[in-house]
């Protein structure tokens, strides 16, 4: 699903990966090999920021790159191959969040959850740490637009796109996200700035 005609719905140009995708599409086995050398890692570290659990992303990971392999033809240049890849994943991490949802019945109120992460980073203290319990906590939209245009660095038209909203839209969620993070880590704010947010892989 694109982004809505309107704000940004300018005609673009194929993305220079349009080439690299049709040689995917044909079977070619080293563009596929550099398709997955090229994104793996951002892609694994952006599952795990929404699954919670390295050895599930591996899974959620396996299952965005064999839908790729299933829909590379649709893929028609919009923006870059990573940024059509992140869509997928995060479909389907979104997906994997509403199975374990029906397994694990989430019965404390967020306020609740919100004390615990304050009061308890964890061993080590560690920054990271608090930061990513503490993104976890974010609602699913705000979580996507947040990582994808602070972490990720995607423009918000591109975020828009991959999340098939409006740039405005995109916008709200991550402005929001700033915002709920701010209450969660306070009393030091600063620890959801952008650059922390680049540095800190899972």
């Amino acid at each position: 699903m694109g982004a809505p005609e309107g704000e940004g719905a300018m005609k673009r140009n194929p993305h220079p990966d349009l080439e690299l995708a049709r040689r995917a599409a044909e079977g070619e086995n080293a563009a596929w090999r550099e398709i997955y050398d090229s994104t793996r890692e951002k892609l694994f570290a952006l599952v795990v920021y929404h699954v919670g659990d390295r050895e599930e992303a591996l899974d959620v990971l396996q299952e965005t790159y064999a839908s790729a392999v299933r829909g590379i033809r649709g893929y028609r240049g919009d923006g870059s191959l990573e940024s059509w890849l992140c869509g997928i994943a995060l479909r389907r991490a979104r997906d994997w969040r509403r199975r374990a949802a029906r397994l694990f019945r989430r019965t404390v109120p967020l306020e609740e959850k919100v004390e615990a992460v304050a009061a308890n980073p964890g061993p080590g203290p560690d920054e990271g740490v608090l930061l990513r319990r503490a993104i976890e906590l974010l609602p699913e939209r705000q979580r996507r637009a947040f990582l994808l245009h602070e972490w990720m660095g995607y423009p918000f038209d591109e975020v828009a796109r991959i999340l098939g909203v409006a740039e405005s839209t995109a916008r709200v969620h991550s402005h929001r996200a700033k915002e709920s993070l701010r209450k969660i880590l306070r009393p030091d704010p600063t620890a959801w700035e952008s650059p922390g947010v680049q540095e800190q892989r899972p």
